[in-house]
């Protein structure tokens, strides 16, 4: 995946999070999946193809998480934020 994807898979997931969960501690505790997702993701894919690996390989254990924690966080606010404004604007406040 390139960094791109990553911050839009990120962003995406963070967003779903930011509109469903109202509590902000259990959100944030919920953002939690996407490092760990990642991680599972980088160990299925090395796992998949141990032909491939590289010196450099490790590395991917580092910043695959990194990317998509950075667009899940982004979501989450641009989530939080629209539910904010579409609770607030339906209560006439």
């Amino acid at each position: 995946m390139t960094i791109e994807m990553l911050l839009l898979a990120g962003a995406l997931i963070g967003f779903i999070i930011g509109l469903a969960l109202r509590n902000s501690k259990f959100g944030c505790a919920a953002l939690w999946i996407v490092p760990l997702a990642m991680i599972a993701y980088v160990y299925a894919c090395q796992s998949a193809h141990p032909e491939s690996l590289t010196s450099t390989s490790g590395l991917e254990f580092l910043f695959v998480p990194l990317w998509a924690s950075l667009g899940a966080m982004g979501g989450y606010v641009i989530g939080t934020s629209l539910r904010y404004f579409l609770l607030a604007k339906r209560d006439g406040s």
